[in-house]
């Protein structure tokens, strides 16, 4: 599903990653741990093929990120959450998720119903019509991972998810 040979990305002289190696079946799931700046960040925005690396190669089910024309369907296949989501806060939850959820191809007969089991699975129900602006640091936490739900991808991609969640509260 996801297959990393010897990735490398530098900036200038500073190496940001240095030969990289894995490979990810097929409902494996994993975190990647280490003290800031190690790379994790960086290794994730290729994966996602937001940055080209500098050496080696990724491929997402099969698809090479290095290939301009597989770009948009690598994209289509994977949910992802930056560090920092990129959450519109003038705009309600279900507006903003209706948004997100066009941008990423989902038909008029499909969307409402896509929002609806994103706003579930992330907890979001008392909240989905509320103002993003408006909201603690963890229900945007939410927000941006029902977005990153909304297309039901085949592979979700989270950057620190857990960032401002509570797990000792419902409600958030």
């Amino acid at each position: 599903m996801i297959k990393v040979e010897h990735l490398t990305k530098k900036y200038g002289d500073f190496v940001a990653l240095d030969d990289v190696s894995l490979e990810l079946r097929e409902g494996e799931i994993v975190g990647l741990l280490g003290p800031n700046g190690a790379g994790k960040t960086t290794l994730l925005r290729i994966l996602v093929s937001f940055l080209q690396p500098t050496f080696g190669e990724v491929e997402i089910e099969g698809m090479s990120v290095k290939k301009p024309l597989m770009e948009q369907k690598i994209k289509s296949k994977i949910g992802y959450l930056p560090e920092q989501a990129p959450l519109y806060e003038d705009m309600l939850v279900e507006e903003y998720l209706e948004f997100i959820g066009k941008m990423q191809g989902i038909g008029k007969g499909e969307i409402a119903a896509r929002i609806d089991e994103a706003v579930k699975k992330c907890a979001l129900e008392e909240k989905r019509n509320a103002e993003i602006g408006t909201l603690s640091k963890g229900y945007r936490q939410r927000v941006g991972i029902a977005q990153a739900l909304i297309h039901d991808p085949r592979i979700i991609i989270l950057d620190e998810p857990t960032t401002g969640l509570d797990p000792k509260r419902k409600g958030d």
